[in-house]
This record gives structure tokens, C-alpha cells and sequence, in this order.
């Protein structure tokens, strides 16, 4: 029924699924959520996984429509299947996967599949790094609006789970993994954050990465807007490609239209002309590239509607996300930080200060990432290095000469020898730039166990 699905709608998008038979690729909670609306969407729902049932925590006839290959991929699932509809971790090597690309089946990431079934104006976000915290910052400026306000996507709940509802409005962050496979999502705001190296274990090359970001914009109308960051030339180089109207943000000069900042004050430019929101003084999160996320949050709020008022009432109250450049621990005039969202080499840059006295702690799996270029970037931001995890070799490597590096090997080890070395006034900085799956679950994990580890052994007067 493939002709039908491409040619009746029972909605303004996405395809008619009754009687459809719709194979999900991977059955985490993005893939259990799709299924369950495939089902009640009058669907067949057939999953597959190369975990087991033990593993996925699946419970015997738990599974919607009860077709399951769990425990293996085998191409022969895709048999008489109607649709594929894959979860954000499926990479295109993956071989059911790239057998339906290579035959025609129709194939969808599970995000596109809820955003066809969920009713409210759209904001997605994207980018190399930041994508979290702009996401949640939008949602705040949402709810300080009165707005119900769903935020959903790549931040944790799947697009899926909130099917069939209706709320005022919907702010996603989608990762490159959930561009690929998505054909015709077009949110009436769309953000690049920036674009740095990344996921080449998944993704063969950058140019993949970048036309993988490329889509969020590929199917928006004249009517919608694309927010890009004036200050990031692989961004820019985008924007001639874009249907929807441009909108800017920078902190290196003014942006028409757009936001911007001097010194002082946030800036939003319209029709209307120019106008300070916000004074950064109530700005509370550290970093430049924080102030690259409240940028590019305020003209996503506004372009999607949200008054002034509501824009700079979200920013006034939003706090630090967990693991991502927040304060465990002051002691001994040392500062402890915990920035275990940090999975690439663009993430590790941004968190550095080469006016803030710093130790690092880095490494994890690179991911297939070259860290050379980070070379001068960790020189000045950084006194010295303890590596740690899988990537710690090849970073070690990369940076020995420029900066004094040690291979620590693991956590425990990592913070033991900053400890012992960290002066008053400097800061202990948990940046890895790698992913967490060597040694960890994942970043989560990771930074829970910096901080278990910090508090356990860093206290005033040395360590225990």
C-alpha cells in the first residue's frame, strides 16, 4: 500500500497509517513510543532491535501488535513493509536501515512521525552544541508567557510521546541523527546553532553532518523563519539555500533582523526597529557561548510570537542545566565544574577561558574526531590536561608540546591528580569533547559520577 501512503492524507501531513505495515528501527523509548502510536493509529507495528527483550526491559506481550525481532537485525523484517520508521541511534550503516534506503521503502525518523500527529506552532533547534539549553530557554520564555508548552525531542521526551495533543507550543531540539531521516518536518521556526566537527562514527564525513543539519530548513515556507548564527561562516553559508525568511543573532555586531548585544544589554531588531530586552546583569549563566544560546532563544521566542516581556521574563529565571558548565564544589579557593555535555571538540573549545585560570579534565571516545585543531584553542585555555578514557592516547597526541598533558586513564585517577595540583583561583573544568560510552552510560552518567567523586574527596583543606 505504499502508492497510498504517498497519496492519501488523513490529516494536513503526514500519511494515512491505518492498515500500514511499519517497521521501527531500534526500541528505546523513542522507538516504544512510536510504535504505541503506530498501533492507535490503526498501523502494524513490527520492531526490531539488536538487544534482547531482557535488555530492552520488554515484558513478554508488551510490544503493540506483538511483532517483534528483538535481539538481531535481519533485512527479512522489512518483508512486505509498508514504511520504516527509525529512532534517532540508527545510523545509516545500519544494515536494515540502508537496505530500505537502498530499495525505496519510505523511511522516517520517529521525530517526523510525532510531528505529524501534533497540532502546535513549532520551534526546532539544532546545532553542534548548545542545543539543550536554548531549547529549555525557549520553553521557559514559553511558560513565562502563559503558553502550554511542550518541549520535547532530542532534550528526552520522543516527539511521539505527546501525540494527539494540542498545546500552545512545541519546542524540539533535533539532532543530525533525526534530520537525516526526516522528509518533510518544517517547523515555522528553525534554529542552527553552529556547526563544528562531530559524529563522524555516525555521520562519513562533515559534509554529511552539515546536509544533515540542512534539512531543518529544506521544506519551510516563505512564511517561516530561519534563526543562524551570524558569527559561525559554516552557518552562513547555508543561508542562500533557505526558502523561509533569515533572521540573525551575534555577539560580535548588530544583527538586522535579528538579536545582538554590546556590553550591557541584549538587543532585538524588527520592523519596529531596535530595542534592549534584557540587561545581561540578569543573564545568569557563564560563557559566551551561553550568551550565543540566550541570543538565539530570544529571536526564536519572538519570531514564534512571544512578547518582549515573557522573552526576558524566561531568561531572568532560568538556571544552569545540569552538567553543563554547572559548580559542583568550591574549595580551597578551587572551583569545580562539571561540563559532561560536552561530547565534541566544539563543546570542550567553548568552555574555555584563557582568561580563567584552568586544569582539564578530558577524553572519552572521540568518535572519529581529529582534536589537532583544538591544539592552540586547549594551549591557551588550559595549563594542563589529564586525559582519560578510550580517546585519551590520540588526544594526548594531538596537544603534547603545546600543553603539558596527562594520561590519567580514568575518572577517579583524573580528579586525584587535579587536586593535588589546583591552586587558589583557578578551576578544575570537566570538559571531556568526547562521548561518554567507554567508561559511562552515558553523559548523564558521567557527570553524576564527577560529581560523586568531588564531593566525596575534595574538601577544604586537601583531599580524602
Amino acid at each position: 500500500m505504499t502508492e497510498t501512503l504517498t497519496m492519501n492524507r488523513t490529516r494536513s501531513r503526514g500519511p494515512a497509517l491505518n492498515g500500514a505495515t511499519a517497521v521501527v528501527l531500534g526500541y528505546g523509548r523513542s522507538g516504544k513510543a512510536a510504535a504505541a502510536l503506530l498501533a492507535r493509529e490503526g498501523a502494524r507495528p513490527r520492531v526490531t532491535d539488536t538487544k534482547d527483550a531482557t535488555a530492552l526491559a520488554v515484558a513478554p506481550g508488551s510490544v503493540p501488535g506483538g511483532d517483534a525481532w528483538l535481539g538481531r537485525m535481519d533485512e527479512a523484517v522489512l518483508a512486505g513493509a509498508d514504511l520504516v520508521i527509525a529512532s534517532p541511534g540508527v545510523p545509516p550503516t545500519n544494515p536494515v536501515l540502508a537496505a530500505a534506503l537502498r530499495t525505496g521503502l519510505p523511511v522516517h525518523s520517529e521525530l517526523e512521525l510525532g510531528w505529524w500527529h501534533v497540532d502546535a506552532p513549532t520551534v526546532a533547534i539544532t546545532g553542534t552544541n548548545g542545543k539543550t539549553t536554548t531549547t529549555e530557554l525557549v520553553g521557559a520564555m514559553g511558560r513565562a508567557a502563559g503558553r502550554e508548552t511542550a518541549v520535547v525531542g532530542n532534550v528526552g521526551t520522543p516527539l511521539s510521546e505527546i501525540a494527539g495533543t494540542s498545546p500552545d507550543l512545541c519546542v524540539v531540539e533535533i539532532s543530525s541523527f533525526q534530520l537525516f531521516l526526516c522528509r518533510e518536518f518544517a517547523p515555522e521556526v528553525g534554529a542552527l546553532l553552529n556547526l563544528t566537527p562531530d559524529h563522524l562514527d555516525w555521520h562519513p564525513d562533515h559534509e554529511h553532518y552539515t546536509e544533515s543539519k540542512a534539512r531543518l530548513f529544506a521544506h519551510q515556507r516563505a512564511s517561516d523563519t530561519a534563526v543562524l548564527n551570524a558569527d559561525d561562516p559554516d552557518v552562513m553559508r547555508l543561508a542562500s539555500r533557505i526558502p523561509s525568511a533569515i533572521w540573525t543573532f551575534s555577539t560580535r555586531s548588530e544583527s538586522r533582523p535579528g538579536t545582538w548585544t554590546d556590553a550591557e544589554h541584549l538587543f532585538l531588531s524588527d520592523d519596529a526597529g531596535s530595542r534592549s530586552v534584557l540587561a545581561l546583569a540578569d543573564w545568569h549563566l557563564a560563557g559566551r557561548h551561553n550568551v550565543e544560546n540566550l541570543l538565539a532563544a530570544a529571536a526564536c521566542a519572538h519570531r514564534i510570537g512571544l512578547p518582549d516581556a515573557a522573552i526576558a521574563a524566561g531568561a531572568r529565571s532560568f538556571a544552569a542545566m545540569p552538567h553543563r558548565m554547572e559548580i559542583v564544589r568550591e574549595a580551597n579557593g578551587v572551583t569545580w565544574i562539571n561540563d559532561s555535555k560536552s561530547t565534541n571538540p566544539g563543546s570542550l573549545a567553548a568552555a574555555l577561558d584563557p582568561e580563567r585560570p584552568t586544569l582539564l579534565i578530558a577524553g572519552g571516545v572521540t568518535k572519529g574526531v581529529d582534536f589537532s585543531p583544538l591544539r592552540q584553542t586547549v594551549a591557551a585555555g588550559a595549563r594542563v590536561v589529564f586525559l582519560i578514557g578510550e580517546g585519551a592516547p590520540a588526544m594526548d597526541v594531538a596537544w603534547r608540546g603545546a600543553v603539558r598533558t596527562v594520561v590519567a586513564g580514568d575518572l577517579e585517577t583524573a580528579v586525584a591528580l587535579a587536586a593535588a595540583e589546583a591552586g587558589p583561583g583557578e578551576r578544575v573544568l570537566f570538559s571531556p569533547g568526547c562521548s561518554s560510552f567507554d567508561q559511562f552510560k552515558n553523559y548523564a552518567h558521567r557527570g553524576d559520577r564527577f560529581r560523586e567523586i568531588v564531593r566525596e574527596r575534595v574538601t577544604e583543606g586537601g583531599t580524602r
